[in-house]
């Protein structure tokens, strides 16, 4: 099978749909499948285009303004878009939101080809005026995708209501692909090596080590993160990612921004903290929090957040997204009583039978060959 896997960003652009377009890519390679990987030029000149991995050249004046996930794509490269989309037997396109993702779902429509749209993340909360904009194009752009014959799939139960409710998408239509673990990258990291990877990462023993993994987004919860490090300078916060907001400028010492990582750089600093902080909202379900859990590293995250999961609460630290609630948890990692940092062969436990990319990988394969069949 032949399949056109499409995101608007890949690494180092690092974000949720990246680590899953990447993850899934690889599961449907060792599947036996062939893959061509479409994304963005963003960021420039991060790596060069080739085969299996095309990048097409975009404005991505949206994302750096408004905090929205649009590349456009430049109208040059519309008729390498559809010619891609020709060249393979599906498409799977990740993302309504404009961009490259769905420059390639309308290309893949008008060309009727076998289509599954994965939607991972609500409308983000902006002004009235962009708020309604975001609502119409992406319902439409659902609508349009159905109306020729694509599946939608989506990654948490929230997200999903949502969609159902607001552009009317019927049921037999819809399918849950899960996120998931690569579990050849993401494992336990042992009491021993945990040391070890403390003072690699210069890491104190006396306070708390909180990690946050993401786009540096409003939604995301950077604002908060910097409230909280103003309020608890005892705790020290390592913020890996990139994006509109520059942490870096806060200039607390405290804080540590790092740019990017490797994948088993990531997995290093997931088993060597204590605590992984996503006070985020308007998301379905974040892959970085089964990859930490995976590590053994306990999750702090929002309500919100867990809305896209929605089960097992008693396996997180779950609050409400203000520096008054979450401040108080922070304190009592310093304590020492946050029972749940302590958990971490069980934490592991749990995420590696709960997510796994392959079987997600799986689901979407069998849509893939039912769509084909029917074509």
């Amino acid at each position: 099978m032949r399949i056109l896997l499409v995101s608007n960003y890949q690494p180092p652009h690092m974000g949720g749909i990246e680590f899953a377009a990447e993850a899934l890519k690889d599961c449907w390679r060792r599947m036996g499948h062939e893959v061509t990987w479409l994304t963005s030029d963003e960021p420039r000149g991060a790596h060069e285009a080739e085969e299996g991995n095309v990048r097409v050249k975009t404005w991505n004046g949206l994302e750096r303004r408004f905090q929205i996930n649009s590349p456009l794509p430049s109208p040059f490269e519309w008729r390498r878009i559809a010619r891609l989309v020709d060249e393979h037997d599906v498409v799977s396109a990740h993302s309504l939101a404009p961009g490259v993702a769905a420059a390639a779902l309308i290309a893949a429509a008008r060309q009727r080809k076998p289509l599954v749209v994965t939607q991972h993340v609500g409308v983000i909360k902006m002004s009235g005026i962009m708020n309604a904009l975001q609502e119409k194009f992406i319902t439409g752009l659902a609508r349009y995708a159905i109306r020729h014959g694509a599946f939608i799939t989506f990654v948490g139960e929230a997200v999903r209501q949502w969609f159902v409710e607001k552009a009317g998408i019927p049921q037999e239509r819809i399918v849950m692909t899960p996120a998931g673990i690569d579990r050849r990258n993401y494992f336990f990291v042992p009491d021993d090596e945990r040391a070890a990877l403390r003072k690699k990462w210069v890491l104190q023993d006396d306070a708390p080590n909180i990690l946050f993994v993401g786009r540096f987004y409003e939604k995301k919860g950077l604002p908060l993160i910097g409230d909280l490090a103003r309020r608890l300078p005892q705790v020290r916060f390592t913020l890996v990612g990139g994006g509109p907001l520059d942490p870096s400028k806060w200039n607390l010492p405290n804080v540590r921004v790092i740019s990017f990582v490797k994948t088993e750089e990531l997995r290093e600093l997931y088993g060597a903290h204590d605590l992984f902080v996503m006070p985020s909202y308007g998301e379905g379900w974040p892959a970085v929090v089964p990859q930490a859990m995976a590590c053994g590293l306990a999750c702090l995250i929002s309500e919100e957040c867990f809305t896209g999961f929605n089960r097992d609460a008693d396996r997180f630290v779950i609050c409400r997204r203000t520096a008054d609630d979450i401040a108080p948890l922070l304190e009592q990692a310093s304590a020492g009583s946050l029972e749940i940092i302590r958990r971490r062969n069980e934490l592991s436990d749990y995420a590696t039978q709960t997510w796994d990319w392959q079987r997600t990988a799986e689901i979407y394969a069998g849509i893939f060959a039912r769509l084909i069949a029917k074509n």
